[in-house]
Parts: structure tokens; C-alpha cells; sequence
């Protein structure tokens, strides 16, 4: 390797590292933030205990019955409606307290997905298979997401 080429690549590593240097944030370490209910919402410890019970068992089962059932017979997609029929019936008895609607519309939706896919595949209409999975993969992920919130909104709250 020539002078200049070794030259070079010190020139190239050198102006990484200080490029590198300078981005570099300071860690700083601060208390995590208090979760706090939205403003004027209620939220009860005893009722959101009660419904992350439910909801948690719920959105696996959903899940569950998303990824097991992606390569069925179009003909047995009617026990994946019935299912997830059954799923809603079970959330909508949860009644969620007023600081988990958010996580109720986002289980409500990735329920409104399931059933619209697994009706269009049973009919022979799944045009896009891929992209129908990948949004009630999105939702399922939206609602364990607002899951966590209210986990840490659960964990926050008064004794």
C-alpha cells in the first residue's frame, strides 16, 4: 500500500470519527415520565385492572388466530369469522373504562380487518393477501402498543 493511499485512509477515518464525535448526543439520565389518564378522563385502577385482563388475552387470541389460520381453505374461513365473532363478543362484554376506548377502537379494528379479509378470501375477492395480513399485523401492534400505555398508566395509578 503507497504512502499516499495509507495517508488517505487515515484522512477517511479520521474525518469519520470527528463526524462521529460531534453527532454523539450526552447521555443524561431523568426520571421516567409519570403516565398520567388523558385530562378529564376517568380512569379507575380497579376497572382498568380488570380490563387489561381481558383485552391482553384477547389480543393474543387474536393474533393467535391471524397467524395460524393464514394458509387455510377459503371454505374454512367461516370458523375464523366465527371466531373472531366470538372475540368481540368477549371484548365487548370487557366494557372498557373510558381511558382504554383508544385500546378498544384498535382491538374493534383489527377485528373489523380479520373479518373483512377472511369474508373477501372465503369469496375468492383477496386481491392483496400480503397487504391485508400486514395491516391487521399493524393493528394487533397499535393495540399491544396502547396496551403497554395503559399498562404503565395501570402501574401509575393510586392504590
Amino acid at each position: 500500500m503507497s504512502s499516499f493511499s495509507r495517508l488517505s485512509a487515515l484522512l477517511i477515518v479520521a474525518a469519520l470519527l470527528v463526524g462521529c464525535r460531534e453527532r454523539a448526543q450526552p447521555i443524561s439520565l431523568t426520571e421516567a415520565p409519570t403516565v398520567q389518564p388523558p385530562q378529564g378522563v376517568a380512569c379507575a385502577r380497579d376497572a382498568l385492572e380488570n380490563w387489561l385482563q381481558h383485552s391482553s388475552n384477547l389480543t393474543q387470541e387474536l393474533s393467535d388466530l391471524v397467524n395460524q389460520n393464514i394458509a387455510i381453505q377459503p371454505q374454512r374461513a367461516n370458523e375464523v369469522i366465527d371466531q373472531a365473532g366470538s372475540i368481540q363478543a368477549a371484548l365487548a362484554a370487557a366494557r372498557p373504562p373510558e381511558c382504554a376506548a383508544q385500546h378498544a377502537a384498535a382491538l374493534n379494528q383489527a377485528l373489523d380487518l380479520i373479518e373483512a379479509y377472511f369474508s373477501a378470501y372465503r369469496q375468492g375477492r383477496a386481491t392483496d393477501p400480503v397487504g391485508s395480513l400486514t395491516r391487521i399485523n399493524s393493528a394487533l401492534d397499535e393495540a399491544r402498543a396502547l396496551e403497554a400505555e395503559l399498562t404503565r398508566l395501570y402501574e401509575a395509578l393510586p392504590r
